[in-house]
């Protein structure tokens, strides 16, 4: 009987009886290093209820925590002020600056969405049966993990983040906009249908 690799398919031995041509299933050294690694990168680091120190790229020092429930977790063009979300838009830039206003001191304590790890269910091999009815689709548990990132800064800082991230959520909603009217127009065209 042939030993063989489940996931790479090579041959890793023999065993009794040999003239068997059936094949045994195992994973080689390999294999097993790889599927660790690929665990370890959904591994939350920190891990919920943990904090982590980081240095962000324009050399401002912030603390990275997992988001657990759903008031912590922020959209990509979110910020917390003091506890407090604003989701960064030129149409809500008075409201925020009235609200960084009523803040006490010079500093005040900001968080915005650092990362986010994603597990993706693996690609399902083989062919469907015909025979089979379609599964009913189940209730997917959320296999993403998001990361805040929280900081202490001065509130000219926070006002210059919130106008940066308001730039660039006008600029995608620009952009989905006209990707929707153009795909709209083409649907008109290749239907015969009038634009409205």
């Amino acid at each position: 009987m042939k030993i063989i690799c489940s996931r790479c398919k090579i041959l890793l031995g023999e065993q009794e009886p040999f003239d068997n041509p059936a094949e045994i299933k195992a994973k080689c050294t390999d294999c097993i290093t790889k599927e660790k690694e690929e665990a370890s990168r959904f591994t939350p680091k920190p891990l919920p209820g943990q904090k982590q120190e980081i240095t962000l790229e324009n050399g401002l020092k912030g603390v990275l925590w997992v988001a657990e429930n759903k008031k912590d977790k922020l959209l990509l063009g979110d910020l917390a002020v003091s506890g407090k979300k604003f989701f960064c838009t030129k149409s809500g830039r008075e409201k925020f600056q009235e609200y960084l206003k009523s803040l006490k001191g010079e500093d005040v304590e900001v968080s915005l969405l650092h990362s986010m790890t994603v597990k993706l269910d693996p690609a399902q091999r083989g062919r469907k049966k015909k025979e089979n009815p379609p599964k009913t689709e189940e209730s997917k548990k959320n296999h993403s993990i998001d990361y805040n990132c929280t900081m202490r800064v001065p509130k000219y800082y926070v006002q210059l983040m919130f106008n940066d991230m308001a730039e660039r959520m006008d600029k995608v909603i620009t952009f989905l906009a006209k990707a929707s009217y153009e795909a709209y127009e083409k649907d008109c065209q290749n239907t015969g249908k009038s634009l409205k």
